[in-house]
């Protein structure tokens, strides 16, 4: 093979110049790629004392990284395309400055204790940029100005990094310590960059250096997790855990070195064998599609910790369909959309046939704790999704949080993140009070896990769809423990319209429990409901049980923009004690249905009844079933059936004359002589019980 190596071949050029000879609209798409190549000749390289400009983690480093990519981009491409010499001898010109410096990552790591490290996310984007430069301008430099960049990029990007990463005789990271996207970015970008040097390196050492790079990326796919270090696996059902941000980033980088790898050696068998079933799916139930003010359609991405919900995700899609491991999903997102000049020199285009994202299904839990639920895949639908899981590094404090999309925007959010480098970042957006979930006497979870990971996370650990209901329980007391052994969250999710959330709460010692609830709009409150108002979105929020909770507005921060401040709303219980009953509802389009609500009230339990048109769901919790017994069951009279279930939710419809129940957790339930449900292990059902 001829070089360039790396993103297409010396014959994808030739027949690129061909291309644009005689097509018009390709000849503007490129010319408006290189637009700004005179500018960069006219730059200066980013000098070594810029670059230890300032004191923290990666000073300016990421400078020079960004800079070698955007001249790779611009000045490489003008170069291949027209032979314009001034371009390939102003890249030379970095090559040369780059290669002079001592180092491609800050002081901070030189100091690092217990050992130093020798590489970063500066450094080897660095190194991988600056292998693209060379790649691009290889026949314009001499052979042994060839030999002498490649032993000087090797020398400072690739054996730091993938000695610090996974050489045996250097190595000082671990998946378990350092496997979430660090490891596979820094081993990723630094073996693609090695792809481009190899013919000047002893071939027997990019062997098995590369060897090497392939098993340590097989073990980020496959990591299993280790509960000594309170890690998590990586991937469960085809999904990374660390934010829908991170699975693009840390999947996208060793499978952009996958295609590159597989373009000059062919089949990667150890890491085909590794990748995860599943990750197209994953990715795309993860999107919420909207309609753009355009007209056109566009897809939101649920933004769970550092995440932006705007942000596209065409990176991964992209390499997963070119890889063969996409699906219609990620073929129906990609269509369409304009390719870089870098894909449109290796002619690839977004012309996939019309597929959709309808093949996928509407509702799906993960087992790293997510879940998600919509009307439909048609844009601006309604969805619903939660989150109970791990926390760590770029997994927030926000176990049981939950959101709601609908009309084509977020009603209620999640805060995302913000400049990592902003102290709202750790103090606010990381924490519980960014997120829609419960906290005791002002309290949340321990701030140490975001670095020591969760020791007991939350779980989803059970769920039901009735058809006119789903309901999904989460045990979110793990994270809480210090404060509660008790904490379970129970949502149902009606009509893909009201939203219940029964909380259960046994504290360790008398306290009030706080519920923080985040939304978009302007809030009203009137008589224990708060009207959220926001163009055509109108929801209520009512707090039924215990009656006379106190409210609060308490100042939050936007999505990405700390310096704006947006309320949000936390309703908190007015008598201190150590168990605790909060059911709380949430209707969208309250405004357009006749819906009322009323509070239901026994012997040992409570709950709501909401009539809605012909329907009627009551939803009764068991106080007998809150776990404060040990020999005697949960025996009660429940809203006239006999059982020992923890909840019951009922659906009455007058038109039909019917009658079902779902009990959640029960082993029987009888009325009047009748047996409907009879198990020796709790379970949870929905049984017709009408009378006739």
């Amino acid at each position: 093979m001829q070089h360039p190596y790396l993103y297409f071949s010396r014959q994808d050029v030739l027949n690129f110049r061909e291309k644009i000879r005689t097509d018009a609209e390709a000849r503007a798409r490129y010319e408006a790629s290189v637009a700004s190549a005179e500018d960069c000749l006219k730059e200066e390289v980013v000098t070594w004392e810029r670059l230890n400009g300032r004191e923290s983690l990666h000073a300016n480093f990421g400078e020079l990284r960004n800079q070698a990519d955007r001249w790779a981009r611009v000045l490489g491409s003008r170069y291949l395309v027209e032979g314009d010499e001034r371009c390939a001898e102003k890249l030379k010109a970095l090559l040369a400055a780059a290669t002079s410096y001592e180092r491609w990552y800050a002081h901070s790591y030189v100091v690092r204790k217990p050992v130093p490290w020798h590489s970063d996310l500066c450094s080897t984007g660095t190194t991988l940029a600056l292998c693209t430069v060379f790649d691009m301008i290889h026949d314009y430099l001499t052979p042994t100005e060839q030999d002498d960049f490649a032993k000087k990029i090797v020398a400072l990007g690739v054996k730091p990094a993938l000695g610090d990463w996974c050489l045996p005789e250097n190595r000082i990271h671990a998946v378990d310590s350092m496997g979430h996207n660090w490891w596979a970015v820094c081993i990723g970008e630094s073996a693609q960059g090695l792809l481009a040097l190899q013919d000047h390196l002893p071939a027997d050492w990019v062997k098995e250096t590369l060897r090497q790079v392939n098993d340590a990326l097989a073990a980020f796919f496959t990591y299993p997790g280790n509960t000594l270090f309170n890690k998590l696996r990586n991937y469960a059902d085809g999904l990374f855990y660390e934010s829908i941000s991170y699975f693009e980033y840390g999947t996208c980088t060793p499978l952009r070195y996958l295609y590159c790898y597989e373009r000059y050696f062919g089949e990667n068998a150890v890491m085909r064998r590794a990748l995860p079933d599943g990750m197209a799916d994953a990715m795309m139930t993860m999107s919420y599609p909207y309609t753009k003010k355009d007209g056109k359609k566009e897809w939101a991405f649920v933004n769970y910790g550092d995440a932006g919900m705007w942000e596209t995700r065409t990176g991964l899609c992209d390499y997963l369909n070119r890889l063969g491991l996409g699906n219609s999903a990620t073929r129906a997102y990609m269509h369409g959309r304009p390719v870089g000049l870098w894909d449109e020199i290796a002619g690839f285009s977004n012309d996939y046939p019309n597929d959709t994202v309808g093949s996928l299904p509407r509702t799906r839990f993960f087992s790293s704790g997510y879940m998600m639920t919509r009307d439909s895949w048609e844009p601006d639908g309604t969805m619903f999704t939660l989150k109970s899981g791990f926390c760590w590094n770029h997994s927030h404090n926000d176990s049981g949080s939950f959101t709601i999309y609908h009309k084509g925007r977020p009603v209620i959010p999640d805060n995302g993140c913000c400049d990592y480098d902003n102290p709202l970042y750790h103090a606010y957006y990381c924490q519980d009070l960014a997120h829609n979930v419960i906290r005791i006497g002002g309290k949340g979870r321990r701030d140490e896990e975001l670095y020591r990971g969760t020791k007991f996370p939350g779980r989803l650990i059970d769920n039901y769809d009735t058809g006119d209901c789903l309901f999904v329980q989460a045990d979110c007391t793990g994270p809480m423990a210090h404060l509660c052994s008790r904490l379970y969250r129970n949502y149902f999710w009606i009509n893909n319209r009201i939203l219940v959330l029964l909380d259960d709460v046994y504290t360790h010692v008398e306290d009030t429990v706080d519920f923080a609830l985040h939304y978009v709009g302007e809030l009203t409150p009137k008589d224990g409901t708060y009207f959220i108002d926001d163009g055509d979105n109108h929801t209520a929020l009512r707090s039924h049980f215990p009656q006379g909770m106190t409210y609060k507005s308490v100042k939050g921060h936007a999505d990405h923009h700390p310096e704006t401040e947006e309320p949000y709303l936390e309703l908190s219980t007015v008598v201190p004690g150590r168990t605790g009953l909060l059911i709380h509802s949430l209707e969208l389009d309250c405004r357009d249905f006749g819906t009322s609500f009323r509070n239901l009230t026994d012997t040992n339990c409570d709950g709501i009844a909401i009539d809605e048109g012909d329907k009627t769901y009551e939803i009764w919790f068991n106080h007998m079933a809150d776990g404060h017994v040990m020999h005697d069951n949960a025996n009660n009279v429940v809203a006239g059936f006999d059982t020992d279930a923890y909840i019951l939710f009922i659906t009455r419809d007058k038109k039909q004359g019917s009658e079902k129940v779902m009990a959640v957790c029960c082993s029987y339930l009888r009325r009047n002589g009748r047996v409907y449900l009879a198990e020796f292990i709790k379970t949870t059902r929905e049984v017709n019980t009408t009378d006739r």
